[in-house]
């Protein structure tokens, strides 16, 4: 089959011309000469009006073309062939190009490809991040702020208890070292001693027992009435009289009241030579009150031991009657003089932080309290803090949508609008009113459409003034041109 371009005059041969004979599809080709496609439809015959049609749309191409671009003028030839007979309907015609129709369903697209996800994501980053970056700065430092009080508050606490505990014992000591000076303390007389040491313990109460023993154990004189006791077995008695040392302490249970007790004891010497003791027996609760009554939050109490480990005062009463030994416990085991700081640890399932303080008589003071609570202020910052951030998500989210359709809304409307167009409906309404750049867009749109509109009735007007042949035999498939002016 023979074809003439319409664009440089020069005419090619399709090779298969029974292509052309289905008229429910389209061939295109292109022009060896220039390089030019033409669309055809398959059976179309080039007769005399089409022939003329193409030939003014490629006059005005060629007008419209710059003089630089236009291919060399040619001598027309004519001739175009449509010669093709028409096939069997029970002969299968060859697939053509695909075709999508103009109600498909739009293509879908991933949350964030459209324009509207686009602004929601990068709403989120904008204002998400550096308020994220800023919870968790201030975050670490508010937990190293609220970690540093509670280790200053935690230090002052143990230390202010351990200097009580240092001032009772020392009071209680001094009263007994000056007493064993007296000259009726030095005779070692039972019925010299005596009025003494009821003086002693009517003056201060909390001393249930005030006795002086011999230097065999024995005891010589005390201030109950109670029949006399032999004190040998006792690590004081060892400590003062054996070891001469010039104070010993013991706590144990109490042989006369069977309740915890603290034992103090001072040497008494008669011209530089150690003949006796004198002790005096407390009850622990005249020493424990202020460790036993302290109290922080839901959880927090003190405790005191003695040098081997045992119970001098804890909030359990059943810990402090038996002398119980915390021996175990890890502010106990784990003790450090040179660590005063907070320390963390677990017990019974739950983490804990707390602080220990050694006396001066080699006692532990330790505070402990719930990790929990001592953070409850942090915890409920933090919490504050994900509620903040969950409103302000919920804000950008709305904010974000809100805009994104704003933006999208009419930019819709334009594509729809521009599809209308490209199918021929040249009288749509172009309903955007905006003064932004999607406006400039419409208004751009709306003067494409009144150029397409203008071109097509300067094309129809073109066609109605060209002359044209009149087919010498309507029912023949095609006409063929021997010659053209």
């Amino acid at each position: 089959m023979k074809v003439t371009c319409i664009g440089c005059r020069k005419d090619f041969k399709i090779a298969d011309p029974a292509k052309l004979n289905n008229t429910r599809h389209t061939i295109t080709f292109t022009c060896p000469g220039c390089g030019k496609k033409e669309v055809l439809s398959k059976g179309e015959a080039l007769t005399w009006s089409r022939f003329f049609e193409l030939r003014a749309l490629a006059s005005e191409q060629e007008t419209a073309r710059p003089a630089s671009l236009k291919p060399p003028r040619m001598d027309p030839m004519p001739e175009a062939v449509v010669d093709a007979p028409a096939r069997p309907k029970a002969q299968a015609s060859p697939p053509g190009p695909v075709e999508i129709p103009a109600d498909a369903p739009p293509r879908r697209r991933s949350l964030f490809s459209g324009l509207t996800g686009k602004v929601v994501l990068f709403m989120l980053l904008v204002s998400l991040l550096p308020l994220s970056i800023y919870a968790l700065v201030l975050n670490h430092a508010t937990i190293q702020r609220m970690e540093a009080e509670t280790d200053l508050i935690g230090q002052q606490i143990t230390k202010g208890l351990a200097a009580q505990v240092d001032e009772w014992t020392d009071k209680n000591l001094r009263i007994l070292q000056a007493a064993s000076l007296l000259a009726d303390m030095e005779s070692m007389n039972p019925l010299r001693q005596e009025p003494v040491l009821k003086a002693i313990a009517f003056t201060y109460p909390w001393k249930y027992l005030v006795f002086t023993i011999d230097a065999n154990g024995m005891n010589l004189a005390r201030s109950d009435g109670q029949p006399l006791t032999d004190y040998s077995d006792r690590q004081y008695y060892k400590d003062v009289v054996l070891d001469q040392k010039s104070f010993a302490w013991q706590t144990l249970i109490g042989r006369t009241t069977r309740k915890p007790a603290l034992i103090l004891a001072v040497p008494i010497r008669r011209e530089g030579r150690l003949v006796g003791a004198l002790c005096s027996a407390m009850h622990v609760e005249a020493i424990s009150d202020q460790i036993v009554n302290w109290r922080k939050g839901k959880t927090g109490f003190a405790f005191l031991v003695d040098q081997t480990g045992k119970v001098v005062a804890h909030q359990i009463e059943e810990f402090s009657r038996t002398a119980k030994a915390l021996n175990n416990h890890p502010l106990v085991a784990n003790f450090d003089a040179k660590q005063v700081g907070m320390q963390r640890f677990e017990e019974a399932g739950a983490a804990r932080v707390g602080f220990v303080r050694r006396t001066e008589w080699g006692w532990k003071v330790a505070t402990q309290q719930d990790e929990s609570e001592v953070f409850e202020l942090i915890r409920q910052a933090n919490f504050f803090a994900l509620i903040l951030l969950g409103l302000t998500v919920i804000l950008v989210l709305v904010v974000a949508v809100l805009s994104g359709r704003t933006i999208v809304k009419p930019i819709k409307r334009l594509t729809e609008t521009a599809e209308k167009i490209s199918t021929g409906d040249l009288e749509v309404d172009i309903d955007v009113k905006s003064k932004n750049e999607i406006g400039e867009l419409a208004t751009a749109i709306a003067r494409m459409q009144d150029s397409i509109r203008i071109a097509m009735e300067r094309l129809r007007r073109t066609r109605s003034a060209k002359p044209r042949l009149v087919e010498p035999d309507p029912s023949a498939h095609a006409v063929d041109v021997k010659q053209f002016p």
